[in-house]
């Protein structure tokens, strides 16, 4: 007789349903004689009849199956677990719940039923009852599976806003594995969260004071806290202190201090002191080391143009992006930053727009960069081609008031006097939120 072929996955699923099949004929009633008696017959037929048909991923049919079952064996942990698995195949997530959570009752050791109810929570933003059953397992796991179920319970706290409990769930991953850089970073965000200053600074100690991290990687948690405080005013002390302990430690390294003189002055020009980043970016930018590393000097040349752009200085913003273009060619934000100061100083159009087309073809769903294309192209007098990018950008973004305000005077050289008032008053309503 000729067997069919299974694939990978259908072998996983039949080894599954193996499983799940031997450990109810163990569960199952025996005769004094040693053989399963008639109902134990029934049973046993009843949840092959189940395997099969959840093996050609017929899950409603095993379904039927299983709830026989059921009826004659309603405390049986494993076929619990069958038949939420089934229903969560068919995406019917409460029924798949309820059952999880029998089994997890029925069984609350068993490792592979408190999984499943744990993702089962997850997915339904449960993340309180997710975070029990992750507690749970991490009791029963050792090793490599003990970090990732911690690192993920930590995460539901962090999310739940438990950050005392995120905090105390990390640092018991840390003593698993001090070098696990990700709960070193999770670590110190529920910490800024939490308000608590001190914590946070003996964090930071135990970790740049010791070898758990290279400093590379230290530098690169500055980084992402720098990134940070770009969006949330609560990471911009953090990352000042991340910076202060790095030149603390490694002190005398040139390239080093080019480093964090360069995200230093990030956060300073993104929290306002313009001048301050500007004055000390001019210092990174003389330097030798600087033009030595081409991450460095992009870096630093970028965020200088954008405050000689914040502080109206366009002659010297345009030569540095052109300066930043001709290194790295196929920088599409500088693309697009240059584009956009040409077309607000009507300098040298047909080069905007080529820019500009090149960053919006490159990412078009981009709003920024549409809006940029968008505004050349009313520069240059093409107001039809310029509402349409422009309609696009506010398709895209809906929360951009200058977009609305680009596009409140195109309506009005198109003589839409109605559509104008529209998008200036969207655009009022967006700058005072």
């Amino acid at each position: 007789m000729n067997l069919p072929c299974l694939t990978h996955s259908r072998i996983s699923k039949t080894i599954y349903f193996s499983a799940v099949f031997f450990s109810l004929l163990l569960s199952l009633p025996a005769t004094g004689t040693g053989r399963f008696d008639a109902v134990a017959d029934d049973h046993r037929r009843e949840f092959v009849a189940a395997l099969l048909q959840s093996a050609k991923g017929e899950y409603q049919s095993a379904i039927e199956h299983h709830r026989k079952l059921l009826i004659t064996d309603p405390d049986n942990a494993a076929l619990h677990y069958a038949l939420s698995k089934n229903y969560l195949a068919l995406g019917i997530i409460d029924s798949a719940r309820f059952h999880s959570e029998k089994s997890v009752q029925l069984n609350p050791d068993n490792k592979h039923y408190l999984t499943l109810l744990g993702g089962i929570s997850h997915q339904m933003n449960n993340y309180r009852a997710a975070a029990d059953r992750y507690r749970q397992l991490a009791t029963l796991e050792h090793g490599a599976g003990k970090e990732r179920l911690l690192f993920t319970l930590g995460q539901l706290y962090f999310q739940t806003a438990q950050y005392d409990l995120a905090i105390k769930t990390f640092k018991e991953l840390l003593q698993e594995n001090p070098r696990a850089i990700s709960a070193w970073l999770a670590l110190f965000e529920s910490t800024v969260r939490t308000g608590n200053t001190t914590v946070f600074r003996q964090e930071l100690e135990q970790l740049y004071s010791s070898s758990h991290a290279t400093l590379d990687q230290k530098v690169e948690l500055a980084r992402l806290f720098v990134i940070r405080a770009t969006k949330e005013r609560a990471y911009v002390d953090s990352a000042y202190l991340m910076i202060t302990a790095i030149q603390q430690h490694y002190p005398g390294n040139p390239r080093l201090t080019l480093t964090l003189q360069v995200l230093q002055a990030e956060l300073l020009f993104q929290t306002g002191n313009t001048k301050k980043a500007l004055f000390l970016l001019q210092k990174v930018v003389r330097s030798k080391h600087t033009n030595k590393e081409k991450w460095l000097y992009l870096q630093a040349n970028s965020t200088l143009a954008l405050c000689y752009d914040k502080l109206g200085q366009y002659s010297k913003c345009i030569r540095l992006y052109e300066s930043i273009l001709r290194v790295e060619p196929e920088n599409i934000l500088m693309m697009n930053n240059l584009a956009y100061i040409l077309a607000v100083q009507g300098k040298s159009l047909p080069r905007a727009r080529e820019l500009a087309m090149k960053a919006a073809t490159r990412e078009p769903a981009n709003a920024s960069y549409l809006d940029t294309l968008g505004w050349v192209l009313f520069k240059m007098g093409m107001y039809e081609q310029s509402r349409e990018q422009l309609e696009k950008a506010g398709r895209l973004n809906s929360r951009e008031a200058e977009i609305f305000e680009h596009l409140s005077t195109v309506y009005e050289k198109l003589g839409n006097s109605r559509k104008a008032i529209e998008m200036r008053e969207r655009a009022k309503t967006l700058k005072s939120r």
